[in-house]
């Protein structure tokens, strides 16, 4: 017989339909024209308080900070971080089996990467303009490429998607069932920690996409639901088999 699911797999997808689902209709008012005004502003404004604060006088040195934190999301080195996850939460080397329900990481990134196209080829809203670019030579990456379409923000949807599925392979598909401790992070102070570094990864990387002029507001914000809903739909999925093995194989 099939045990109650767990409530907190049952919000995880219905917050990730929800978050899809505004990802759609987001992306018809993008289309439409929605959010142009703010847009420009957000960008105008993020760069001027940056380069001209007292405590951020280094503007090159911010935005080449900025650059290389997105380098981790780009798509080729997120591809890679998320073989790596997928097998670490595929393989339980301690109880030697497979976790076959880990294999839906790798179908949210994949359809992750569908929604990144879909908007790109459908919702044409045009990249912010090279005047607006900081830093286009830098090392991350050395020759810029200026898309012609920027929705919606690939970098964002891929730093949140990892930073989700990271969270749970390492911490809550063990550390929250039925009160057993078997996180990697088993210390409460450790595994916060981490979850505010997460979080500010993705912090950075949807501010940088914005201040460096490679994306809109609205990209980082489309970005945002696309690589939320993903994230979550994988939690969703994979979290009952690391430690609820009887309702995976039942």
């Amino acid at each position: 017989m099939f045990r109650r699911i767990p409530r907190f797999q049952i919000l995880c997808f219905i917050a990730s339909i929800f978050l899809l689902m505004f990802f759609y209709g987001y992306s018809r008012g993008v289309k439409g024209g929605l959010g142009k005004g703010l847009d420009l502003t957000m960008t105008v404004k993020l760069q001027e308080r940056i380069d001209k604060s007292s405590r951020l006088r280094l503007a090159e040195s911010v935005g080449n900070i900025m650059e290389g934190s997105t380098f981790f999301a780009s798509p080729e080195v997120s591809t890679v971080v998320v073989i790596i996850l997928g097998l670490s939460a595929l393989v339980d080397l301690k109880k030697k089996k497979i976790r076959w329900g880990a294999l839906l990481i790798y179908l949210a990134f994949f359809l992750l990467v569908l929604g990144e196209i879909y908007g790109k080829s459908v919702v044409h809203h045009p990249s912010p303009p090279f005047y607006m670019i900081k830093n286009p030579t830098t090392v991350f990456p050395k020759n810029y490429i200026n898309e012609q379409f920027s929705y919606p923000s690939g970098h964002t949807a891929r730093a949140i998607f990892m930073s989700l599925v990271f969270l749970a392979v390492f911490s809550i598909p063990f550390g929250f069932a039925r009160g057993e401790q078997y996180s990697v992070f088993k210390n409460k102070t450790r595994w916060f920690i981490l979850a505010l570094l997460c979080v500010a990864y993705m912090m950075l990387v949807a501010v940088s996409r914005i201040y460096l002029g490679h994306h809109w507001f609205s990209d980082v914000l489309g970005g945002l639901l696309l690589g939320s809903g993903f994230g979550l739909l994988a939690l969703a999925f994979i979290l009952p088999d690391p430690y609820n093995t009887k309702y995976m194989n039942s």
